[in-house]
């Protein structure tokens, strides 16, 4: 796993985010606010394409496919294990609530639901392998809500594809 760029705490991007996803999740029934917080997180977390791609192989090339990554979590000592669980949960639920397209373009071609399944599996792996710490019981609910996380980032993607908010996003520098 390599570093990944940080956006400052204040940015209007955070806010924008924190909106969205609060939107998002209430048009999927959920009012969660770790899961809030979380997914708000993870969109400004993604906004650097290079934080899509953290998760590298032995020869330190970047690793594009999920495959791929399972495979790496597979052969890593036990605390970059879970870094690679963590972002397979992050980059399923990425992918299927804002480029689910993706999936049928790419190389190999892949179910939407098997994403789903293996992003509801990394974050429950992740949980369980923190021995059910209460700290950690955001993994237990993004694996359990999974599909309406989905939805919710699907709403945003909805919302930020817009050409309204699109004009609005580049009028007021929200990048």
């Amino acid at each position: 796993m390599v570093p990944g760029n940080e956006i400052p705490a204040h940015h209007p991007v955070r806010e924008l985010f924190l909106t969205l996803t609060h939107r998002g999740l209430r048009e999927s029934h959920l009012s969660d606010e770790e899961i809030h917080l979380y997914l708000s997180n993870l969109l400004v977390e993604f906004v650097h394409m290079e934080n899509m791609y953290k998760v590298r192989d032995e020869s330190g090339q970047r690793v594009e496919y999920l495959t791929d990554m399972l495979g790496c979590a597979e052969g890593a000592g036990s605390v970059e294990r879970s870094d690679i669980y963590k972002h397979v949960g992050d980059f399923t639920l990425f992918v299927l609530g804002l480029y689910p397209e993706s999936l049928s373009r790419a190389r190999r071609s892949v179910s939407p639901s098997h994403y789903a399944a293996q992003g509801r599996r990394s974050y429950q792996i992740l949980f369980e392998r923190q021995n059910y710490r209460s700290s950690m019981v955001v993994f237990r609910k993004l694996s359990d809500e999974f599909e309406g996380c989905i939805q919710a980032l699907r709403w945003v993607r909805s919302y930020i594809n817009d050409p309204f908010y699109q004009y609005m996003f580049r009028e007021f520098d929200i990048t």
